[in-house]
């Protein structure tokens, strides 16, 4: 079965509601530190985040009017439009951030956690990746609006088995992360020249049947 956590930190730590910046962190550390699986942060309307990415930079950022922009090195490190959504101002409904594969052996690459991100206005998840025994996990990263819980619960949406879901409340939109990381639910996996990409359903899917997508690969030394 799918294991859902809620974190509710405002309730648990007496502090504001609304936290302005997310991070989820491997409990372990990799290389003398804990390494950032993916991290958002608000900056008025605007939306900020990396998803499973180690390069300095590296971003993804959704704005009030609605535009999505990549930075990264396969854009040459400026910002490049990927497409249009609902402003995020106006943001209601259920919307896929997208997905990435990181593989454990790579974790070193990823930027450490510092000790300014154990401030009060952020929100910081640690998970135990020993719990996921797979060698490559799967991240896909959702937000919803608290007024739309009722889209996820259908069959065609429902997680893979053993999927690890995190819902983090303490965000307006919420932020929804799942992980994936056992060989029967990965979505996204790698083979000797590439990768191999897999189908669930409507919601988990790395292949979907006539969708575009954009996706970067690097090797690591």
């Amino acid at each position: 079965m799918p294991r859902l956590i809620s974190i509710r930190w405002a309730a648990q730590m007496n502090v504001p509601v609304r936290k302005s910046r997310v991070i989820f962190a491997t409990q372990q550390e990799y290389a003398g530190c804990q390494r950032k699986l993916a991290w958002f942060s608000k900056h008025g309307n605007d939306l900020y985040f990396e998803i499973a990415g180690f390069f300095v930079g590296s971003h993804t950022s959704y704005h009030r009017d609605g535009n999505i922009f990549r930075t990264s090195p396969a854009t040459e490190n400026q910002p490049q439009f990927i497409g249009k959504n609902l402003p995020l101002k106006d943001f209601t409904g259920w919307y896929q951030l997208g997905a990435g594969m990181v593989q454990k052996v790579a974790l070193s690459k990823n930027p450490c956690l510092k000790s300014r991100d154990r401030k009060d206005t952020t929100v910081l998840k640690e998970i135990d990746l020993g719990q996921f025994p797979s060698s490559t996990l799967n991240l896909v990263v959702e937000l919803l609006h608290p007024d739309s819980r009722d889209l996820l619960n259908s069959e065609s949406v429902r997680p893979p088995l053993d999927a690890h879901l995190i819902v983090v409340d303490a965000v307006m939109p919420w932020i929804i992360l799942t992980i994936l990381g056992h060989d029967h639910n990965l979505l996204i996996r790698p083979k000797d020249k590439g990768f191999v990409v897999s189908h669930f359903n409507s919601r988990y899917s790395a292949n979907q049947p006539g969708w575009q997508y954009a996706f970067e690969a690097y090797k690591l030394d």
